[in-house]
């Protein structure tokens, strides 16, 4: 997960391992990029407004070096501009942080592909 709210880097941490998901988070897209390996990334959960390179920034970037991550974006810039152009640039699923929290749950685990009880 990139987030640069620390508070909800947390409890989105939290609330993942509650489903036995292992979840790793960075506050900002480049500091994903210097520790991540396409191999331990299921899904990977984006904010569209960081410091530094925004989400979509990050999810192009990613693309163009050909490395493919099922993303989810959750973000407050959840205007029909930005969910279009995450959505067209491959993003799986775009939610509003202010969406219902199964909702988001539901959406997460479908795309990193667990099954939830």
């Amino acid at each position: 997960m990139v987030e640069d709210d620390l508070a909800v880097r947390r409890a989105y941490a939290d609330l993942f391992s509650s489903y036995d998901c292992d979840t790793v988070v960075f506050p900002t897209a480049e500091e994903f990029l210097e520790h991540v390996s396409d191999h331990m990334v299921a899904c990977l959960i984006l904010d569209q407004r960081l410091p530094g390179m925004s989400g979509l920034e990050l999810q192009t970037l990613l693309r163009e070096m050909d490395v493919a991550f099922k993303t989810v974006f959750i973000t407050s810039q959840d205007d029909d501009i930005t969910k279009a152009k995450a959505l067209e640039a491959g993003a799986a699923a775009f939610f509003s942080k202010g969406s219902d929290i199964d909702d988001i749950i539901a959406g997460v685990m479908r795309v990193a592909g667990y099954e939830i009880d």
